[in-house]
């Protein structure tokens, strides 16, 4: 897979004749899967240009403090981004624009939550039959704060659309989480959903995988492994990342 890092907010240099990058703009014409790294990015802005193509994204940042403002502009493609954090602290605002018809964006993200973190999510239905799944999955630790606004906007000209979001926060011990799910749409014809969720495990789940063995802490982390990887989509090395950084937490 090609790497892309961004570090101390600017773009790494990335060579890649399928992949033009002007500044902090980065122009996709070919279908082609890509990591992206954030490292000491507080305070970046970029662009993503999906012209007529598949793309898919493996994001992750690990142990920084960034601050990130990205657009991704989707005119007759489709865009799949998994994502995972674990960082100090996060301000985030994302910008999905659907400009074409049955243009998609498909968005798995998860998260280890330590400090503060706010996440804007921003989804633009600019044409018909244009269609957004937004999934977050964080595990909210003590004594952190965690807020999600997410806004799945339609136009008039978006008939037939589909709109998905789905968050949910796991929180242990005490921490501050919020999810703010907001859908303005602007006609009836599209099918549109939305789910959210804050707390704990449910017991039951804790205690069914006690009566076959496993103790109180290896039962918390398999739930906790399931939350986060059960919808991610990420590269073996990375996987093995995120694997070592659950154990770094819950041994």
């Amino acid at each position: 897979m090609n790497k892309i890092r961004v570090s101390k907010n600017k773009i790494s240099n990335f060579d890649n004749d399928k992949v033009i990058v002007e500044g902090n703009t980065i122009n996709f014409n070919y279908s082609g899967e890509y990591e992206i790294e954030y490292v000491d990015c507080n305070d970046i802005f970029l662009i993503f240009n999906i012209n007529g193509c598949n793309i898919k994204l493996c994001e992750s940042s690990f142990d920084n403090n960034i601050c990130i403002k990205n657009t991704y502009n989707i005119k007759k493609g489709y865009l799949v981004i998994n994502k995972f954090y674990n960082n100090k602290s996060v301000s985030e605002e994302l910008n999905f624009n659907l400009y074409e018809c049955e243009d998609r964006i498909d968005y798995t993200f998860s998260d280890i939550c330590l400090g503060e973190e706010k996440y804007l999510i921003n989804i633009n239905h600019k044409n018909k039959k244009t269609i957004s799944n937004i999934n977050n999955r964080a595990i909210s630790l003590k004594n952190s704060k965690i807020n999600f606004i997410i806004n799945s906007n339609v136009i008039k000209e978006g008939i037939d659309s589909v709109l998905n979001q789905n968050t949910r926060i796991v929180t242990l011990d005490n921490s501050d989480a919020k999810i703010c799910p907001n859908m303005f749409i602007d006609l009836d014809d599209v099918s549109a959903k939305h789910g959210s969720v804050i707390g704990t495990f449910n017991n039951e789940q804790i205690f069914y995988l006690m009566s076959k063995g496993i103790s109180y802490y290896d039962s918390l982390k398999l739930l906790i492994k399931g939350c986060l990887l059960s919808d991610l989509v990420v590269v073996a090395d990375k996987k093995m990342k995120i694997l070592e950084i659950i154990d770094r937490y819950w041994r």
